[in-house]
């Protein structure tokens, strides 16, 4: 299991693989069942790699120590024989990012417990960030009794470029619910975009 804490202070990124299709995520998936705990790569924490629910994407929730510990992790020859095998069929978009707010003080990460997760990645200008943040963070007391609803954490992408919210839900109509629900319009609109990610927790690579 893995969890999500801003006291931890970890260095996250949101790496997002694009394929054509399912084959293409089940390649990826394989790719990474097949590599060894966390604890036998210096700095790494977890990878939490979530298939996505049209087949054409995987999003990787991953922990370091440190960015230090990223960049050499990246620089080693065997990690750039996996990424070059990877894009051979797969496109990725990285969002290095830091946690600042969480619904609950702990968000866990099982796939014991496989919800129905939306990543949502909003994207402006840096001079928006701020304004973004508080915004996103600024949570509705009613959430909680929302049916359905989990969790959720929010992340400052280190770019200034972007807001990552990770999302739990018990179900996918629990959240088609509420996003049906009436609402008035987001004072984000006029100057962010968004990315929608439906997926699920399929494999972790932790510690043991």
């Amino acid at each position: 299991m893995s969890s999500i804490r801003v006291e931890d202070g970890y260095f996250t990124l949101f790496n997002i693989f694009h394929t054509d299709g399912p084959q293409g995520q089940r390649r990826l998936m394989d790719q990474w069942r097949g590599l060894p705990p966390a604890h036998t790569q210096p700095g790494l924490v977890s990878g939490n790699f979530h298939p996505s629910t049209d087949g054409r994407s995987v999003v990787n929730y991953a922990q370091w120590e440190s960015k230090d510990a990223y960049d050499a992790f990246r620089a080693e020859s065997a990690t750039r024989q996996r990424f070059g095998e990877a894009q051979t069929f797969s496109r990725m978009d990285s969002v290095p990012c830091e946690v600042v707010h969480t619904w609950q003080p702990v968000v866990e990460l099982s796939v014991d417990k496989p919800w129905f997760t939306v990543a949502v990645v909003v994207r402006s200008e840096p001079r928006h960030q701020a304004r973004v943040v508080r915004e996103m963070t600024h949570d509705d007391p009613a959430l909680g009794e929302t049916p359905g609803y989990v969790n959720h954490a929010v992340h400052r992408g280190l770019s200034g470029e972007h807001v990552v919210k990770y999302a739990q839900w018990q179900d996918e109509d629990s959240f088609k619910a509420f996003l049906d629900r009436p609402q008035e319009p987001s004072p984000l609109d006029s100057f962010t975009t968004a990315e929608l990610y439906f997926c699920r927790l399929e494999h972790i690579r932790g510690l043991s």
